[in-house]
């Protein structure tokens, strides 16, 4: 029987190392560089989120990233966010949140709003449809989530909606992106407070809800809020045009944005013309700019681009 041929052994190609992208995309002058600490206290809150994924043909991308006030100091994040899926109605709901500094339990408020918001948005898609959305009702709902916090937290059921607001204030911003068919997307979109969305398209940005002109959206100097401002509520709708990008977030994103003109836009609108990876994602939010230090949340919807 013959013998089964022999591979040859030669010397083995050098091992190419995998060098993986580290550090912050900067603009302009850096932030400082520092190494965060940890966030203590109830409930546990990381320092980073990220989410997304495909559903109805939009595609979705989500995150929030603490600021880097809070890890320097060990705070914790007080922007959160929240996705929801809506089958019957073929609807994808988002939500963010930015919890009030003054307020010591913001973070919770934050975490609370968008969930309580989501869930009240699906029970009417449930009973209604899209075209029936309640919004106040929406609003009024997260509100009352965060009182009950406070007046379980307490231990004293009588106490009304201004304690709750100086511990757990949070602004709220609350979107349904809903694909009928392939071929239009309706948004409706509703706020409290200064967390603003825009329609990006190209390297356009169209301020859309959220934002408060020189009248509106403060009260007395103070940011408007939930649970005291639940009735303040802006809501706005629009169809969402083939290649264009609902952005929702909170100000630490909007305010460095400048208004869609500076570097930030730009650098923005140049990543986010397709959808990245759910982790660059992330990282494109954890920019460096030297004197912005807030937390920073983003929910990104794209439209099917046209065949």
């Amino acid at each position: 029987m013959a013998s089964p041929e022999r591979a040859t052994v030669g010397p083995r190609p050098p091992r190419r190392r995998v060098r993986l992208a580290r550090g912050p995309l900067t603009i302009g002058e850096p932030a400082p560089d520092i190494e965060p600490q940890l966030a203590g206290g109830e409930p546990y809150r990381p320092d980073t989120i990220a989410d997304g994924g495909s559903a109805f043909g939009l595609t979705v991308r989500a995150a929030s990233v603490r600021g880097l006030h809070k890890r320097f100091a060990g705070g914790p994040r007080q922007d959160d966010l929240c996705l929801r899926l809506h089958p019957a109605t073929r609807t994808v709901i988002a939500a963010v949140a930015d919890g009030v500094s003054a307020a010591p339990r913001s973070d919770l408020g934050a975490a609370l709003a968008v969930r309580y918001a989501t869930a009240a948005v699906a029970r009417q898609l449930d009973a209604e449809g899209v075209g029936a959305l309640d919004w106040p009702n929406v609003f009024d709902q997260a509100a009352w989530a965060l009182a009950e916090e406070h007046r379980r937290s307490v231990g004293d059921p009588d106490l009304g909606v201004e304690e709750a607001s100086h511990s757990l204030a949070t602004t709220l911003l609350v979107a349904v992106a809903s694909a009928p068919d392939p071929d239009r997307i309706l948004v409706s979109l509703a706020a409290v407070g200064d967390s603003p969305a825009f329609l990006l398209h190209g390297g356009d940005y169209d301020p859309f809800v959220g934002e408060a002109g020189p009248d509106e959206g403060l009260i007395g100097g103070v940011v408007a809020a939930l649970p005291h401002d639940a009735r303040a509520v802006q809501a706005r709708s629009c169809v969402l045009e083939p290649g264009a990008v609902l952005l929702l977030c909170t100000d630490g994103v909007a305010l460095p944005l400048a208004g869609g003109t500076g570097a930030l836009a730009s650098a923005f609108a140049r990543e986010l013309a397709k959808p990245p990876d759910v982790v660059d994602f992330a990282r494109l939010l954890d920019f460096s700019r030297s004197t912005y230090d807030d937390d920073r949340t983003l929910v990104a919807v794209w439209a099917p681009r046209e065949p």
